[in-house]
């Protein structure tokens, strides 16, 4: 349960920097240092849906890509907010699709896409997921595939990003309920 939590402090976190950043319409100390600490705390706490009832292997391997996407992107956030990056982009030297197309952001980006691919892999036939539980997965790899041609329009990437939060969180809220839900041993395992 406190790895549930941890996850959802974390996309809370990560979908507000990420907003702050949204409204500025640029990468911003706050709004960076806010996202890095949810994006850290979103991929240590995803490993809580490894226990939603049905989580096949495909489903365990969205995890560990999601993780591995998550914090990704926040080392990518720490590279832009510590090595100058913040003022090369005030000073137009720098341009955001020249963050894009780094091999770190790019890493970032392949293990998001696989890591939302398996999801929609695993929840096309999970028991008990609705039809339409394969899509937001899938359209969530899709559009982050986007950001390559959007590579210029920051507000594209940022509001996929607070999409992404939003979702994991989703899944987070959905192992809470089921742990809630869940009927637990009594003391002394009697009747």
């Amino acid at each position: 349960m406190i790895l549930a939590v941890i996850l959802l402090v974390g996309c809370a976190l990560w979908a507000l920097g990420e907003a702050i950043m949204l409204t500025g319409d640029q990468i911003t100390v706050l709004g960076g240092t806010i996202a890095t600490i949810g994006m850290t705390l979103a991929g240590a706490g995803i490993w809580t849906l490894k226990d939603l009832p049905g989580m096949a292997r495909s489903g365990r391997v969205g995890i560990a890509l999601s993780a591995f996407g998550a914090f990704s992107f926040a080392m990518v956030m720490i590279i832009v907010l510590t090595s100058g990056v913040l003022g090369a982009l005030a000073d137009g030297a720098v341009h955001h699709a020249d963050i894009v197309f780094t091999p770190f952001y790019l890493l970032a980006l392949v293990f998001v896409v696989a890591g939302m691919t398996a999801f929609a892999i695993h929840f096309r036939s999970a028991p008990g997921a609705p039809a339409v539980a394969a899509l937001v997965p899938a359209g969530l790899a899709a559009g982050h595939l986007v950001r390559l041609f959007a590579a210029d329009v920051p507000a594209y990437h940022e509001t996929l990003s607070v999409a992404l939060a939003l979702y994991l969180g989703w899944l987070g809220v959905r192992r809470v309920a089921l742990a809630r839900s869940a009927p637990r041993p009594t003391a002394g395992g009697g009747v």
